[in-house]
């Protein structure tokens, strides 16, 4: 079973954000153990990760390299994911313009990161969720996101914002149940996405969009 974390942010991909089921090449920056990469079918499927989980196999290759220096040609990935990575780079700009550079003619850059006003059920775990996730800023707003761009008449970035009350509230009990039950794990999991799905609207949650060229 994925970890539960994983396993909610896929179904918010696949069903909000629209990630596309097939690309030429993809890669996945920030992997952790690849299983948003492994929902998307494509001949080459790279994941880069200081730590990653993802052990390489025929489907799907692992690099052990930092989101600011990735082992990759100039336009060699139509279909970038940063997911839940933004927040853990300290010099975001740079990991920007790396993603940028091995972008394809054409490709885009899908991401989620929090949003700058994100929090925690109760408020006073959200500094300690920060430390434990590795996270070096709480988020992001809009206007952040545009300013990693380095010039917004070539690039646009598309976002929206989800709120995720559910998950937030239980994540602690969803974290220790994960350890030991992982199927029910899931199972509340999925409750919960249902749920948020009523409540999307708010700031305390998630930004998730797309980097593209203008046209």
């Amino acid at each position: 079973m994925p970890h539960f974390a994983a396993y909610y942010r896929s179904m918010l991909i696949r069903d909000q954000l629209g990630l596309p089921t097939r690309a030429a090449r993809v890669l996945d920056v920030g992997c952790d153990d690849g299983y948003i990469m492994s929902r998307v079918d494509a001949p080459l499927r790279l994941g880069v990760d200081m730590n990653p989980r993802l052990r390489p196999s025929a489907l799907m290759s692992v690099a052990r390299a930092s989101a600011t220096d990735l082992p990759a040609l100039h336009g060699s990935f139509d279909c970038i994911l940063a997911f839940d990575i933004l927040e853990h780079v300290e010099d975001d700009r740079a990991m920007m313009r790396e993603m940028l550079r091995v972008l394809a003619p054409g490709g885009t850059i899908w991401f989620t990161t929090p949003a700058r006003d994100f929090r925690m059920f109760p408020t006073w775990l959200t500094p300690y969720t920060n430390r434990s996730f590795g996270h070096v800023r709480n988020g992001y707003t809009p206007a952040m996101l545009g300013a990693l761009l380095p010039d917004r008449e070539q690039w646009s970035v598309e976002y929206f914002y989800w709120n995720e009350p559910t998950l937030r509230l239980l994540f602690a009990p969803l974290h220790f149940l994960n350890l030991t039950l992982p199927g029910a794990a899931a199972a509340l999991t999925r409750l919960c996405y249902r749920i948020d799905t009523a409540f999307r609207e708010g700031e305390r949650g998630h930004l998730l969009g797309r980097v593209r060229r203008r046209n």
